[in-house]
């Protein structure tokens, strides 16, 4: 081996364990702790069908997420002490689906005696919460036994952030347990769930790990 080939060698072995720790950090700190979560129904459930069949995946270019989450976890252990909640609470419900006991998980970002906390970083504000969070905030009020709880939006820029207070609505709380109903029977019956976020499908340059799979299964028309 000259050097040349050895600079480049080293190069990749570099690139390789760069990926691997990305990788590695990222299965730990996203894992699935169980079969349905509040998170599967909120955001795409048909990533979240691919994601239980076929294995969680992330996209190559996912080092932001990391950034994401170091800084949501950071602020988040402040603002329980300063808040006197909770963090990272666990919690689930049972519902009687086609003749089924289903089990529903929920992990609330902070708990505090009057309201729940839901604790989003962004790379720019929203002038409105977006549905799916306000989606997922509805179902923790539900698990969570709360009659309104916050939204809030940190810029991971600059610091700025944006707070929404949510109150509970029986609307939306009904179209997730419609999602519910649909992604349990998709799971037992091993078909695609009806309901998918086709916003998530592509976003920027990037797209869903599930994209091709989800394409070619002709599971919705791009």
């Amino acid at each position: 081996m000259n050097g040349l080939d050895e600079i480049i060698a080293e190069e990749e072995a570099i690139n390789l364990a760069i990926d691997t720790a990305i990788y590695s950090y990222l299965q730990r700190r996203t894992k699935i702790y169980a079969n349905i979560q509040v998170t599967d129904l909120v955001y795409c459930p048909r990533r979240a069908y691919f994601e239980k069949k076929y294995g969680k995946k992330h996209n190559s270019n996912d080092f932001s997420l990391i950034v994401g989450i170091l800084i949501h976890d950071f602020i988040l252990s402040s603002l329980a002490e300063e808040l006197n909640g909770d963090s990272e609470v666990l919690t689930v419900e049972v519902f009687n689906i086609d003749g089924d006991f289903v089990k529903v998980y929920a992990m609330c970002d902070l708990l505090t005696d009057k309201y729940v906390l839901e604790l989003k970083t962004c790379g720019r504000l929203p002038n409105e919460p977006r549905d799916s969070h306000v989606m997922q905030l509805e179902a923790y009020l539900r698990f969570f036994n709360r009659e309104y709880g916050y939204l809030v939006y940190v810029n991971r820029n600059n610091g700025d952030r944006r707070i929404f207070k949510h109150y509970r609505d029986d609307t939306i709380y009904d179209e997730f347990k419609n999602r519910l109903d649909d992604f349990y029977v998709s799971l037992k019956y091993d078909r695609i769930p009806f309901y998918y976020n086709e916003s998530l499908c592509k976003f920027g340059k990037r797209k869903c790990p599930y994209y091709d799979i989800c394409y070619e299964s002709s599971a919705i028309q791009i």
